[in-house]
């Protein structure tokens, strides 16, 4: 169930990547620590987020980002494909964002959202 709750997949559809990720991600919801190799870099690097990702086709990518400012983003992926995309997080109020991404292959997005916890 937590498989399809985090990667809305089977277990038997995960990569070994990903099970691996969902192990961690089990064990940290079951009050362990996060001592994974990827967690020590994010640690060691500054970064706020240090990640291996796949797509809906199983394709792998690495993506790292950090916080500027505390209302300020900046994120990159580099997909195995030789693609890259950088992206930009903007908090202009607690509920309304702006985001933006620019790809290397051309594909490139902006938008404002309005976000509010109810």
């Amino acid at each position: 169930m937590l498989a399809r709750l985090i990667f809305k997949r089977s277990m038997g559809e995960l990569s070994p990547l990903q099970i691996a990720q969902l192990a961690a991600a089990a064990a940290e919801l079951a009050g362990g620590s996060n001592t994974s190799l990827l967690g020590s870099l994010r640690g060691a690097t500054g970064l706020d987020d240090l990640d291996v990702v796949t797509d809906s086709e199983g394709n792998a990518a690495v993506r790292a980002g950090r916080y500027i400012r505390d209302n300020i983003y900046l994120g990159v992926e580099a997909g195995a494909k030789g693609t890259t995309r950088g992206t930009i997080n903007l908090d202009i109020t607690d509920d309304l964002k702006a985001k933006g991404a620019v790809g290397s292959d051309g594909d490139s997005s902006l938008g404002v959202f309005y976000e509010r916890d109810y």
